[in-house]
């Protein structure tokens, strides 16, 4: 009977273990923020952020997958970046785009394919961000930028390998939305400016 009782409890606890093994453990992400970049001020009294994209939960749209949504980080930058520093006037930070489309790539098949890792998915992201500031003597000032970038994934990436993929390239597509609009800001609203 002892053999019996314990038998079980070593059953038990064998497939306790393969329970937990098969458990993936999901990486947490940090939130990407832009302070330490230090703060452009603009000469108007109130900023105000409209997120006018919205993200579509259809294929081939993935943004909705992204451990960091591209949406809510193109937001932070506009509260992270930009300081409203005068007594009138607003700036209005419009994001019209912030999508991820995945395209699936042509993968080689057959006995070539079993000694390749081929690229199998590739995907493109864009934002697009317009910054518009009006005095109430109507003088106006406006840019528009828009940044895309894309990246490739081979066919035998984890979960947690995309996962990190995204995250990179989410951060990759705000540096460069950041350089864009530095320069964009001093180029076309000067009058808004220090």
């Amino acid at each position: 009977m002892k053999k019996i009782v314990s038998g079980l409890v070593g059953l038990f606890a064998l497939a306790g273990l393969s329970a937990c093994e098969t458990a993936i453990d999901q990486p947490q992400y940090a939130d990407l923020t832009f302070g330490h970049l230090g703060v452009i001020e603009l000469n108007v009294a109130e900023i105000k952020v409209i997120k006018a994209y919205q993200p579509s939960p259809a294929a081939p749209h993935v943004e909705l997958e992204f451990p960091v949504s591209p949406l809510e980080t193109a937001a932070r930058w506009a509260t992270d970046r930009l300081k409203a520093t005068g007594t009138r006037g607003v700036a209005t930070v419009t994001i019209s785009d912030a999508s991820v489309v995945e395209t699936a790539l042509k993968t080689e098949d057959g006995l070539t394919g079993a000694f390749t890792t081929d690229q199998s998915e590739r995907y493109d992201g864009t934002i697009e961000m317009k910054i518009v500031t009006e005095d109430p003597s109507g003088t106006m000032a406006e840019t528009t930028t828009v940044v895309r970038r894309s990246t490739t994934v081979p066919e035998d990436v984890s979960l947690n390998e995309r996962s990190d993929i995204w995250y990179d390239f989410t951060e990759q597509l705000m540096t460069d939305l950041d350089r864009q609009l530095v320069t964009n800001i001093k180029t076309y609203l000067k009058g808004f400016t220090y």
